[in-house]
Parts: C-alpha cells; structure tokens; sequence
C-alpha cells in the first residue's frame, strides 16, 4: 500500500520545492485560507481553523494512499509552507491543475515556478496529454500564471463560480497539450503610456466609468464598444479579457492635466496568425469631449507607437486598418486628416438594432506609407452672398417634402439625377459631405437670399492635385430656371475659385451637352470659351446619343482688364 508522504515524489528547480505537506504547514494554510483574495478565488469553508486545515491535510493523504499519482503538492519556499497545487484527474491521459499561494509569496513568480514543475511531472513522468486549467472570472494572478506556462484560455462559463460574498461571476478555462511550448502562446498585452498636446493614452481605471449619457452616435455607430456608466465594470473586464488573449490593446484618452477620461481608442484583431503584423483600429469619446481634436491627438501619438518595432518599444505592425460607417463623417474626417486613405466600401453592413443596414467604408494605413503626404483635410465652404442669393452648404434642413417630379431637361442634360430624393436624404447629404471631407470637391447649395430656400446647388469637383484646377458643375430646380440665377451663382463661384483667399485655382473646366443653350449661354457669361467638342460622346436617361462640349477659363483670362493684352 502506498504510504503517505514517501509515494509524494519531490519537485524542485533550485529555488522552488514541490513536497509533501507536512502538520507543519497548518498554520500557515489557515492563514491562506482566510485571506480575502483566496476567499474570493477558491470555495472554502467559513469559518476556517486548524480545525479545517487537518481536513485538508487528511484529504490529501487518503488521495495520495489510494494509489492515485494525481496528489495535491505543498509548495517550499525558502524552507516553508509557501502554498498548494494539485492534479485532479478529468478524462484518460487529462488532468486538471489547481494552485494557490500564501499572500507573503505573491507576485514572485513562485506560482509560475511551481505550475511548470508541475506541467513538466504531469507530461514527461505521468505520460499526461492535456492539462486543463479554470479559474473564476477575474482571478487574474490565477490567469497569468496559467498563461506564463503556456495554457491557451479557450473560453468563459457564464455564471457558474459563486463567491464568498454570493456574487455568482463566470469560470475562465484553458488547456496545455504535452507537445504544446511552456511558455506564452500569445502576448499579454499592456497598453504603453503615450502623451502630448494635451492628452494622455494610459491605461482604463476601475474608476474611470463615463460620466456622460451615452448618445446616438455612440450607441449606433460604436455597436455596444463604447460603454455606459452602468455596465462599465462589465465592459472594462472584457477588454483585459481582450487584452490577456493578445486580441487588442486598448487606452484611455485621458486630460493630460485633470486626468479625466474622455474616451478611448484600441487596436484590436492583433491574435489571428493569418494577420500578424496588422490590427483595426476603434476610437471614440464622451460627447462633451467632440470637436476638440483630441482624436487626431491620439492618432498621432498611437501610430508611431503601434508602427514602431518592439525593440523600440512598440507594436511592430505594419498595417491599421479601420471600417467606418457611412454616415459617420466625423470618423471619416479624422481618419482622412490622420492620414488613413480609403481602399474601398462594403455594401450591406454594419446592421444596426433598429434593424436598419448601412454601408462601410474601409480605410487603412501602412507603416510604409507617407503618412503626411496621405493627409487630407475637408474644404472649408464660405457662404457666398449675390444680389438674390446665398451660396452656402447643404443642410439636414434642406430636404425636400416630396420626391422630385420628373424632370425631362435635367435628364436630357445631365443623364444623371441630381436632385436629393425624399426618402433618402440623410444619405445623400452625407455623400455630398463626403467629397467635401476627401478634399476634392466643394458644393454649394444655391439659396434664395430672403427665404434661404434651396434653388439648386453649385460645386467645383477635381480638387486637391498640383495643377490647381476644377471642374464646375450645377443644376437649379425647375421653378428656379430662366431667372439668370444660374449665371449669378457662377459668377461668384469662380470669384471664389480664383481668389487668393479662396481656392487660389489657376484653371477650372466645366462640360455640358451639345445643344443645351442655355448652360452655354450661362458659362459664356461667366467667361468661360469653348475649347473641343467629343462627337457621340453623352447619353442622355431616355438613351440619346450626343456630344459634349467643354469649357474652360483661366485665372489670367479671369482677371485681364479689357484692353490687356490676350
């Protein structure tokens, strides 16, 4: 019969020593017992004496005294009780590991040690093939460990570790295979502190909860990432969560002076083989924080960190890539002054609560590239006063109460619609803001001057290149034409395209279909002369088939003075 301590064989690494227990070690287990940490991780009775500890002590000898050679180990440090591990056996060839330390002996690396003596005894001298691991949900000592010796966490057990206090939270599990390495299968990753121009990246506090109402666009756009202050302890564990699996690295977007939160901003998708070396990117902040640039702040302090090699300190990555709804043009608008360029959108998603679906640009940037040269910043829109109108941008006030009649000269002379439908509004302003936020068009939408009422609209596209040249196009709703408002709207337009204060243009362009007289007449009165014409070149809605004619004016032609010299 196996005899108790002599069949517990003795592990060691130098420093620490896995042994039999000993009456010795009592004391000192009824010490651990009754710390309020271990409390917290390991069922146990309450209260909890010398009494308890001899139960202990005797449950381990019968087990080792059945001839199993998965025991409980005391753990020797220093030439005393230091705290417990064990094999409990789960299936043929698996066993599950558990561990606790006395409170003097913790954050020295003394359970790590102990969990690979273990590892290794259960494998190479037990012939084991898996060792499994739980733990209740945020024991992050008991997680860390497992991870140092190389457990890969594989998932959460909603609701099913009840603790001393009556609280019921989940049980993370994980597993080691024997031909797995015994050291991190992934990063643990910790967010570096990154500061400047007034904003701190640091990491999230547990006091760090939102002290503004969520919003519309945090509640639709951030789809449940932006938290409230209600659930803000739920959602700060999932992202340790996120970071202890090596998925992200997530940052507070803090006041550098008063420290307090104003959002956040995270790289995650960072733990799939297939994309390493490359993460998405998320940000967003509390609304009274909004207009501030404190999002470009933080762009430009996480970029160079997250593009910078490890050996420096950083990430390493060489690519960040982001989706952006739509409709979110602030988004958009940091990600295009960050230097982000746009590679492309995805029809059909994100899908909302509400049960309404949109549209996703992606964006990315590459470690590579010119990010400076890749800015691009939005072209501001002045409003522009004529005798009878106001030039000015589009508004959500400027929807129309009804879907537009058809309108067979604008299809003839266009072969598009351009007037904003009814139903759709919202989206199609946001696609007029968008050339707007790309840095190559500006519009205008033509207004009565007494009412503001919409008449039309007026815009230079092509912009942003170094010739310094654009191409004019506008269209007047129907009640509007054949008051010369066209031409007037024109004639300012390019006052303001030539200007040194405005565009600051050396050339601008425009096309109309061969016969339309009066967009003609309208250009000519504004200086422009026709230079070549494309033969069967446009068709019209109904399917006709003309030519083009083109347009240009120049700014020397613009500002000569009748009399100078051509």
């Amino acid at each position: 019969m196996p005899v108790f301590p002599d069949v517990v064989p003795e592990l060691t690494d130098g420093a620490v020593v896995l042994r039999a227990h000993r009456e010795s070690d009592l004391p000192r287990i009824v010490e651990f017992a009754n710390d309020p940490r271990t409390r917290a991780g390991v069922p146990l009775p309450s209260p909890y004496g010398m009494e308890q500890a001899r139960e202990f002590l005797d449950k381990v000898r019968t087990t080792w005294e059945s001839g199993t050679q998965h025991g409980g180990w005391a753990i020797e440090v220093d030439g005393r009780w230091a705290g417990s591990i064990n094999l409990h056996p789960r299936a043929s060839g698996t066993t599950e590991i558990g561990y606790g330390v006395h409170p003097d002996v913790r954050g020295r690396g003394v359970t790590t040690a102990a969990a690979r003596l273990l590892v290794t005894h259960a494998f190479e001298d037990l012939g084991l093939r898996t060792v499994v691991w739980r733990a209740a949900q945020g024991n992050w000592a008991s997680r860390r460990v497992a991870w140092s010796v190389g457990f890969i966490h594989d998932g959460t057990w909603p609701a099913t570790h009840a603790g001393p206090d009556g609280t019921v939270v989940g049980t993370w599990f994980g597993h080691l295979h024997a031909d797995a390495p015994r050291s991190p299968q992934l990063p643990w990753r910790e967010p570096t502190l990154l500061e400047g121009n007034g904003i701190r990246l640091r990491p999230w506090r547990d006091t760090d909860a939102p002290d503004e109402a969520l919003d519309e666009p945090l509640s639709r756009f951030m789809l449940g990432s932006a938290p409230a202050s209600e659930d803000f302890d739920e959602w700060l564990l999932g992202r340790r969560e996120r970071m202890a699996d090596g998925e992200a690295v997530v940052w507070c977007v803090a006041d550098a002076t008063t420290d307090r939160a104003l959002g956040g901003i995270q790289l995650f998708r960072m733990n799939l083989p297939m994309l390493r070396g490359s993460a998405r990117l998320a940000y967003w902040l509390q609304p009274s924080a909004r207009g501030h640039g404190h999002i470009a702040t933080a762009l430009d302090l996480l970029v160079p960190h997250a593009f910078s090699p490890p050996s420096d300190g950083g990430l390493g990555l060489r690519r960040i890539g982001a989706n952006v709804d739509v409709e979110n043009l602030t988004s958009q608008r940091v990600l295009r002054a960050g230097g982000f360029r746009a590679i492309g959108t995805t029809s059909g998603q994100p899908a909302y609560d509400d049960g309404s679906v949109s549209d996703e640009t992606e964006f990315e940037l590459l470690a590579t590239d010119d990010r400076d040269s890749q800015r691009r910043t939005a072209i501001p829109v002045p409003p522009l006063r004529t005798a009878r109108l106001l030039l000015r941008a589009w508004s959500e006030h400027d929807a129309p109460d009804e879907e537009p009649a058809p309108d067979a000269q604008a299809a003839a002379a266009m072969g598009i619609e351009p007037r904003p439908p009814a139903a759709s509004y919202d989206r199609w302003l946001a696609g007029e803001r968008l050339d707007g936020l790309k840095g190559t068009a500006i519009e205008w939408c033509i207004a009565d001057a007494e009412n503001a009422r919409p008449l039309g609209s007026i815009g230079i596209r092509g912009l942003g290149s170094s010739l310094r040249s654009g191409t004019i196009g506008y269209w007047l709703y129907d009640d509007a034409r054949g008051r010369g408002l066209a031409g007037e709207a024109l004639k300012a337009v390019v006052e303001h395209a030539f200007s040194s204060g405005g565009l600051n243009l050396q050339r601008l362009d425009a096309a109309t279909v061969d016969g339309n007289h009066s967009s003609m007449l309208t250009l000519a009165s504004a200086g422009f002369r026709q230079y070549g014409q494309d033969h069967d070149s446009f068709t019209a809605l109904d399917g006709t088939v003309t030519d083009t004619a083109y347009f240009e004016l120049l700014s020397v032609e613009h500002t000569r003075q009748p009399g100078d010299p051509a």
